[in-house]
């Protein structure tokens, strides 16, 4: 499916998309100083849309998620960077396809709920995601001195998407599934596969756990194991049927066993 998205994309991908959008949405914050009507006639709005507002489709993804220019200017570097590395992980073309599925995704789901007012602020939190699953263990410094691995931040984000789908109506529960199948698309079959690796790693270390406290020696007279006494020499007597382990107290004091 992937290769035949990046045969679609490919004539018309966009080399550092990422600046492209945080490039926009900067015009747009800038804009809406002047006329703060802006940002609801660039939302996406499916009904609006029907009547001519056709842009629509198209700005909806350079609507700013916040007002607060600090917070904005945190996130679009971390916006930056973590779309450039995915560029240079994929390529021009599959980071393209990766943002445009999401994209495509989010106006079919605007059709559905068709009169509400839909932006793209969940679908770039799926760039994040993305970069915690292909860097796990990246490190990012809160307030410049915390570090924190993108893994923990990412399962935060997610915990606020499902928090969102649950106290949300219905309308933002289909705009998070949408923003986010872009994901999905990419990376729910490596996800799953690292499910069932797991459970088959946690079902060898149980068997090997109960091999451990199987005893490697018990002793036919007394019952004393390899597990209860590591010190004790145990033997094997050649005299008797099968074989029989004795500890060093018995060895040479039992009863031979015979068929």
């Amino acid at each position: 499916m992937l290769e035949r998205l990046d045969r679609i994309v490919r004539p018309v991908a966009v080399p550092n998309l990422t600046m492209f959008i945080i490039a926009g949405q900067v015009l747009m914050f800038l804009a809406s100083f002047s006329d703060n009507t802006l940002p609801g006639r660039a939302m996406l709005v499916w009904d609006l849309v029907l009547t001519g507002e056709v842009w629509r489709l198209l700005t909806f993804f350079f609507v700013p998620f916040t007002q607060d220019p600090i917070f904005l200017l945190f996130a679009y570097l971390i916006f930056y960077m973590m779309g450039n590395a995915l560029e240079s992980h994929w390529g021009v073309v599959r980071y393209n396809v990766f943002l445009w599925l999401g994209a495509a995704l989010t106006i079919a789901a605007a059709g559905v709920v068709h009169d509400q007012p839909v932006s793209g602020r969940f679908l770039q939190g799926t760039v994040f995601l993305a970069f915690a699953t292909i860097n796990p263990d990246f490190e990012l410094r809160l307030f410049f001195f915390l570090p924190v691995k993108v893994k923990w931040l990412a399962l935060i984000q997610v915990a606020g998407y499902l928090l969102a789908m649950v106290s949300g109506s219905w309308a933002v529960a289909l705009m998070v599934l949408a923003s986010v199948g872009n994901y999905l698309v990419f990376f729910a079959s490596g996800l799953v596969s690292r499910v069932r690796n797991s459970a088959r790693r946690a079902q060898w270390e149980r068997k090997q756990l109960d091999t451990a406290a199987v005893p490697r020696h018990t002793c036919t007279t007394c019952g004393v194991d390899s597990n209860v006494a590591p010190r004790m020499d145990f033997r094997y007597c050649s005299q008797c049927e099968g074989e029989h382990a004795y500890c060093e107290n018995h060895l040479r004091d039992h009863q031979h066993v015979s068929g």
